[in-house]
């Protein structure tokens, strides 16, 4: 089936202004509107029923779609853009990405536009880019990098961030780093990782747990460490780290004395658990103000761009400098 991103392509122009082109003629350039009616004829397209049926009074509604909301880093991504969008008059409504899972126009009918946070699977957005394609909608989406093509991009670089994780341990007297997180089938774990091993050598790297992203799997991980000790570990989230010092405390290994534990996003569990986590923080509520803002400027036909944040190290009791 030809698509609106056929059409572009044939006609050398962006998806948008072909999306444009269709929502009206006149909005676009003259010599724009002569190649995208040349690239119709030729390709001999037809908007479908379903892209025009998309089309039409806004709702007031603004679809989010995430990993599973009962990690403690999406709970707060998802309050974070709540709250920005009800001050603005729209409804904000949630939908969890599975594994694999695959999405239809049905999913996004009654909204305005999307906004897609830090997905496991980036290939959802490709998906939900040619899905919304023809209907002009926008997607906005959060990102730990600035390289997605495919949508507006508000981003922070997790790697970096990690990496800067990483500097602090080698700098404070740790040499045997373990390293605790996801699978590589899930893309915020894999820039974390990479952030990791583009510090620690490979004579650092103590041992590297990659399973899973909660607690349990923290407590688990630090259990393999028991018989051969690190002296600093790096967690892919907070929940993970409090697993490890869990683990830790329980088996009568001080932290930091013994080990220092570092987690990331700087979520509550880091500033409430005890020892209090070191953590990397993601600027997360800038960021949703700034993807909602984003979004809704998109919803208005006003122009939009890429954003960038920066993330910090904050120090807590978790970790600590070997003389």
């Amino acid at each position: 089936m030809v698509t609106v991103k056929d059409v572009a392509q044939h006609a050398g122009l962006s998806p948008s202004c072909v999306s444009k082109y269709f929502r009206d003629k006149n909005s676009v350039r003259n010599d724009s509107r002569v190649r995208i009616e040349a690239a119709v004829t030729a390709l001999n397209y037809v908007p479908s029923d379903i892209a025009r049926s998309l089309r039409g009074k806004r709702s007031n509604t603004i679809k989010a779609l995430m990993p599973l909301i009962t990690r403690p880093f999406f709970a707060e991504v998802f309050e974070y853009l709540h709250t920005p969008c009800r001050t603005a008059g729209y409804n904000l409504l949630l939908q969890t990405i599975s594994a694999g899972e695959t999405f239809t126009s049905r999913d996004f009918a009654f909204a305005d536009g999307v906004i897609i946070a830090f997905p496991d699977d980036e290939k959802v957005i490709r998906q939900i880019s040619g899905i919304l394609g023809e209907t002009g909608k926008p997607i906005v989406c959060l990102l730990g990098h600035a390289n997605a093509k495919d949508c507006t991009v508000v981003s922070v670089d997790i790697s970096q961030g990690m990496a800067e994780a990483a500097k602090y341990l080698l700098s404070s007297g740790r040499k045997r780093i373990a390293y605790v997180g996801g699978t590589d089938d899930s893309s915020p774990s894999s820039e974390r990782f990479r952030g990791f091993v583009s510090i620690v050598e490979p004579e650092r790297r103590h041992m590297v747990f990659r399973r899973d992203f909660s607690l349990a799997w923290g407590f688990r991980a630090a259990q393999y460490m028991l018989a051969n000790l690190p002296d600093g570990v790096l967690c892919e989230n907070d929940s993970i780290a409090a697993g490890v010092i869990s683990c830790f405390l329980a088996n009568g290994i001080t932290v930091p004395g013994d080990v220092s534990v570092i987690g990331f996003d700087n979520t509550i569990i880091a500033e409430t658990y005890w020892p209090s986590i070191t953590s990397v923080s993601i600027p997360t509520m800038e960021m949703a103000e700034v993807a909602v803002r984003s979004l809704l400027n998109a919803v208005s036909g006003k122009p939009v761009c890429n954003q960038e944040f920066q993330s910090k190290l904050i120090v807590r009791e978790s970790s600590s400098f070997r003389g």
